[in-house]
């Protein structure tokens, strides 16, 4: 992005949990204090820190982004000083810091320093250096985790923590994928002269249902692939299943039928043993549904063997027999029994 861009002309939060993430930004843009921009890797945290800034009394100063460990040519491997440089460089603005829980514990005291606080109640740090600027972090979700595990100054944390946005991912913004791909691939279409591309309902449908496990970053790309594939005019379901990565889809169990659970228990029963052999599949498989059928049964019954067996179109005697064989003390269990059980 340009750094006279506007932060809105990129962002898209036409979903209700991106409108209540931007909401909040503008809450907190005026505080000046230090903040967190949280999220999964992907889902745009360094727009949504330059949408901060751009909202601020700072918006006219510099919008400043460095990686963890502060490297700048040169350098002379004090984390410290680098986060010092940085500082300078934000001079007046905002400064944000890519996760920041892999900061040193150097650059951390640095930048604990140079919160900003009232004018009064500044101090120059140990340089004798006085930084006026707005340090933003962003991170991933499990903060409280890195604080425990001391990767995080405790310190840093909580001065950042009461103005902290949550970015959702994308998976939770199916209303903003739509224009998300019309942009990226209008974007592509332009950058290699194909001209316009429109893409189909159920094409849309398709990218909608998707998971996104890598958010907005994974969406790119994959306008991309669908714009130098495509073929045609218009982008139909076809070409987005040709290039969208094929994931197992959660399906409520209460929508699958019997035969579909089952099929998919016994998917993964045959991948956790693949390269092990098999013995005995078919009885393996008829025990363990008929050991919940008969319990289910029988209780219904209130345990007449009789009833259970009409129910069940059994003769009494087999049903007998059957529950006596499934009463049997069972042998330990091996490897086969374990993975139909998982």
């Amino acid at each position: 992005m340009r750094p006279d861009a506007n932060p809105r002309d990129y962002l898209v939060a036409e979903s209700p949990a991106m409108r209540a993430a931007v909401a909040h930004i503008e809450r907190i843009a005026d505080s000046d204090g230090p903040a967190l921009v949280c999220g999964e890797h992907g889902t745009g945290r360094e727009l949504v820190a330059r949408l901060l800034h751009q909202l601020s009394p700072r918006r006219a100063g510099r919008f400043v982004a460095v990686r963890p460990t502060f490297e700048a040519p040169g350098g002379d491997g004090d984390d410290g000083e680098r986060a010092r440089r940085a500082l300078r460089a934000a001079q007046g603005g905002t400064l944000l810091v890519k996760d920041v829980c892999d900061v040193a514990a150097s650059g951390q005291k640095a930048l604990r320093r140079a919160m900003r606080v009232p004018e009064r109640e500044r101090r120059p740090d140990s340089s004798g250096e006085v930084f006026d600027v707005r340090v933003v972090g962003s991170a991933d979700l499990d903060l409280e985790r890195a604080v425990a595990a001391k990767m995080l100054s405790p310190e840093l944390y909580e001065s950042m923590a009461s103005r902290r946005v949550d970015v959702p991912p994308l998976r939770e913004r199916g209303g903003d994928i739509p224009t998300l791909v019309e942009r990226w691939v209008r974007h592509y279409a332009d950058e290699i002269g194909r001209g316009k591309l429109t893409i189909s309902t159920r094409a849309h449908e398709r990218l909608v249902k998707y998971p996104w496990p890598g958010n907005v970053a994974e969406l790119k790309n994959l306008c991309r692939r669908l714009v130098i594939h495509t073929t045609g005019s218009r982008i139909e379901a076809g070409d987005v299943d040709a290039v969208l990565p094929v994931v197992a889809e959660r399906v409520p169990m209460e929508e699958l039928s019997f035969e579909e659970m089952v099929k998919a228990k016994l998917v993964g029963f045959l991948q956790r043993m693949d390269g092990y052999p098999l013995h005995d599949l078919y009885d393996k498989v008829v025990e363990r549904v008929e050991r919940p059928l008969f319990d289910l049964v029988l209780e219904k019954t209130g345990g007449n063997q009789l009833k259970a067996a009409e129910i069940l179109g059994l003769n009494r005697n087999t049903l007998r027999k059957k529950l006596d064989a499934l009463g049997v003390a069972r042998r330990g269990k091996g490897r086969e029994d374990r993975a139909l059980d998982d």
